[in-house]
């Protein structure tokens, strides 16, 4: 599969310039068939969720998971009030979260 080039995301001039989603080599296998998936920006990435300006979002969360051989894991937690949650513990607590 060939990057998905999204395109010029800056009008910095050093390094990538560019948004992609990208396969590149795996960072455990090196040697290996085996790829990761990349997600690039030059400035930012931003995941949305409650795209449907709903006003209920106990919902609303990002979820960070892994597979530990067959049974899905979940290690992280996002929640729409800004709380990361890691393996079940409160990490940070942000009430103010505007750019």
């Amino acid at each position: 599969m060939p990057d998905i080039d999204l395109g010029l995301a800056t009008d910095w001039a050093d390094g990538d310039t560019h948004g992609r989603v990208k396969l590149r080599q795996n960072q455990v296998y090196p040697t290996s068939p085996k790829k990761d998936v990349l997600i690039s920006s030059p400035v930012s990435i931003e995941l949305s969720v409650n795209t449907n300006e709903s006003t209920s979002q106990e919902a609303d969360k990002v979820y960070f998971t892994t597979y530990h051989g067959k049974q899905k894991k979940i290690i992280a937690v996002l929640d729409s009030e800004g709380n990361l949650h890691i393996a079940g513990r409160l990490i940070t607590e942000q009430k103010n979260l505007s750019y």
